[in-house]
């Protein structure tokens, strides 16, 4: 994608946050925080929503934090411990103190005044009655989705709906995580009668109708499951709006799974299909430090482990920080061993090495990498490979920062949705029909007719076969109670697998830690702090 395009959303990052920008704002008091912004053009008004979608991109949230620190540590991808570091919340071994913790409460909770403060003003503003609508859905949602964020992570949470003006008051009690919800939902479902549908916005860099519908699904799912346990009625609701996805026609599976990462990878869209259907655009590599829009580090912190240092401009740093967990591989992909074109791209079976050539083995890897292929019952020690870092455009590529985007919503996760649903109020063989249609793409055997308790593990099992990574295994497990479980497994796993001595201790440390608190994080104790009303969750 062009750059020009990319800065319709990314231009203003911090227009709308506590510090300024001399074009919107004017000098005021430290006690004060804006909230008479006038907004005279579309131009403008644009460029404030795009303030708002920046707080998707900080490390406090999909750059970094909510997809690895806060979501690994699962059953299908694990912290690579490799310098036997500590205080690292996918080990499950760090306190409320721990500043990652506040990062992601700070973001979240500076998205949603920015969007607060938007939607106080849009009323008001210059631009063209269309724009205005379309600019208050997005910032509706964008209030609706980070609150989301934050009841799924924190549990009871303060419920602000309207701009913080004074930051002399600090003191605000914890809102029930129903009513939170019952937020969500009103901004949800007001938010997508405003915005415009994606063959409209063209690009998933814009949230549309459908994206949102999908959202509310995954909303009433989540109700549905732990904490609320509000059972039939949100699988029913979820259904309707899954459903109305797949009936609008605008999204399809992209028959090439890999593509689909392949295209994130490289900044472009995945059109004429249309499955990645919201996406947190990232762009270029923050070089010289700093600059606007920035490169994402997701990307970089999961990407395969690659630490050459030869000057080859196709040539990428890997961290691999992060990696799959033997148990993703044995016990969730092995259940059908045929399905190996996810389960080979997803985990590659190979390592990346420097070469002084331009052989190449397999099409996927580029001329400057030589794949070394990894045993067949070494599934303990591989690499992450659903975004691919030889696939990256953009020059010069940097070590921490890449131009990927991050999918936040699929439509193979609407049809998995929809399984679940219809399986869950009784509809197995619509759920068969969804579950199917995402095997098929994958070249995997269909599953047959089966009663609802085994489709309900098949159907979760297929949903880390075709989502790992992608930042909803946690966020699953939790909702169907049954992380700490997930978790016991994958310790016996490592306990008793074939990995090396120095592989389990490794890899022990997160899956002996976990205990029942952590399907909450803590309030941050920055919090705390300052909020007389505040309390903390249980067992922090």
């Amino acid at each position: 994608m062009k750059a020009s395009n990319k800065l319709f959303i990314f231009f203003s990052f911090g227009l709308l946050g506590l510090t300024s920008c001399k074009k919107y704002l004017t000098k005021v008091p430290n006690d004060t925080i804006i909230s008479d912004q006038y907004y005279a053009t579309d131009a403008e008004l644009n460029a404030a929503l795009g303030g708002v979608y920046s707080y998707l991109a900080q490390d406090g949230t999909f750059s970094r934090n909510l997809l690895l620190e806060l979501e690994m540590g699962n059953d299908e991808g694990q912290f690579n411990n490799r310098t036997n570091k500590s205080a690292v919340p996918s080990l499950y071994d760090c306190q409320s103190t721990t500043s990652i913790y506040s990062d992601c409460w700070a973001t979240l909770y500076a998205g949603i005044n920015a969007a607060n403060l938007l939607l106080y003003n849009v009323d008001a503003s210059g631009a063209s009655a269309n724009v205005k609508a379309v600019v208050k859905g997005e910032a509706t949602f964008l209030r609706g989705f980070f609150y989301f964020q934050l009841v799924t992570r924190y549990g009871d949470v303060p419920l602000r709906i309207k701009p913080t003006t004074q930051v002399v008051n600090f003191n605000y009690p914890r809102t029930s995580s129903i009513a939170v919800y019952n937020q969500i939902l009103s901004d949800l479902k007001t938010a997508q009668g405003l915005v415009n549908d994606i063959s409209t916005n063209i690009t998933p860099s814009h949230v549309n109708k459908t994206a949102i519908a999908g959202i509310i699904a995954r909303v009433y799912l989540k109700m549905a499951g732990r904490p609320l346990n509000l059972g039939l009625p949100m699988y029913d609701s979820a259904a309707v709006y899954v459903e109305s996805v797949i009936n609008s026609g605008l999204h399809q599976l992209n028959p090439s799974y890999k593509q689909i990462f392949i295209n994130q990878s490289q900044d472009s869209y995945d059109v004429p299909y249309n499955e990645s259907m919201w996406e947190v655009e990232f762009y270029g590599n923050n070089s010289p430090s700093g600059t606007m829009p920035p490169g994402s580090r997701f990307a970089c912190q999961l990407a395969m482990r690659y630490t050459g240092t030869d000057q080859n401009p196709q040539v990428v740093y890997g961290y691999g920080s992060y990696t799959p967990t033997g148990y993703l591989y044995d016990s969730i992909y092995q259940k059908y061993p045929s399905d190996t074109l996810r389960r080979d791209w997803n985990i590659p079976p190979y390592s990346l090495a420097k070469i002084n050539d331009s052989t190449s083995i397999l099409p996927i890897v580029l001329p400057v990498t030589n794949p070394l292929f990894k045993a067949a019952n070494s599934t303990w020690d591989r690499d992450c490979g659903k975004w691919k870092r030889e696939y990256e455009k953009y020059l010069p590529k940097n070590r921490d920062w890449s131009p990927t985007n991050f999918p936040v919503i699929r439509y193979a996760d609407v049809l998995l949705m929809a399984a679940e649903a219809e399986n869950e109020i009784g509809n197995t063989d619509n759920a068969l029909l969804y579950l199917n249609k995402v095997r098929a793409r994958a070249l995997a055997e269909a599953i047959p007719t089966t009663d609802q308790a085994s489709l309900r593990q098949i159907i979760r099992d297929e949903r880390a076969r075709e989502l790992c990574f992608e930042g909803l295994r946690k966020f699953d497990l939790i909702r169907w109670g049954i992380f700490n479980k997930s978790m016991s497994a994958c310790k016996s796993a490592i306990t008793n697998g074939n990995s090396s001595a120095s592989l389990k201790a490794r890899y022990l440390v997160a899956y002996n830690n976990v205990g029942l608190r952590d399907t909450l994080l803590p309030i941050p104790s920055s919090e705390i702090a300052v909020n007389n009303l505040m309390t903390q969750n249980a067992g922090w």
